[in-house]
């Protein structure tokens, strides 16, 4: 079992963390290429702006799954550390109990915004006009993403204490 729920939150964050470079990657030739038709052509295409906001926050939530693997998030260490070793495992637990408990209201709410921007036939206030479900589609996805890779934390977390001397410090 742990082998299959570790195997299973590598896969996901590594594809969380896949998509969001290669995000990053088409950013950065779009924004290269308006760039280049603003100033050599005269003519600019218009869609980085747009295109570029909505590939900054698909970079950040799509994201969220691969840095929490790698534990990017940012930690406040200054009382954890003088815990004892058994009760900072607990800590851990407890921590990762009340992410996995908040992402479900954020894959609701990411979910009723998508729901509304796709039954509303929503669109962008600027001149290409892009459907607003694709972009808001995509806070939907990194959420369940997140949730996925909590979820594999969360049973690693509650397996390792339940064996003797059982530390999250690896966790």
């Amino acid at each position: 079992m742990k082998g299959a729920t570790h195997t299973l939150g590598h896969i996901v964050s590594m594809v969380s963390g896949h998509i969001s470079a290669w995000l990053v990657l088409i950013m950065m030739v779009m924004v290269v290429v308006e760039v280049i038709t603003r100033y050599l052509l005269r003519s600019p295409l218009m869609i980085a702006d747009e295109f570029g906001g909505y590939m900054l926050v698909a970079v950040a939530i799509i994201g969220l799954a691969y840095t929490w693997k790698e534990k990017g998030h940012i930690r406040i260490d200054v009382l954890t550390t003088r815990l004892p070793a058994r009760a900072r495992s607990w800590l851990r637990l407890v921590t990762l109990v009340a992410a996995t408990a908040f992402v479900p209201l954020l894959i609701k709410a990411s979910f009723d915004l998508w729901y509304f921007s796709h039954s509303r036939g929503l669109k962008s206030n600027t001149v290409l006009l892009t459907p607003l479900e694709w972009p808001r589609l995509v806070l939907l996805v990194g959420s369940i993403l997140l949730f996925l890779v909590l979820i594999v934390d969360l049973v690693q977390a509650i397996t390792i204490l339940r064996t003797p001397g059982g530390k999250l410090d690896d966790l």
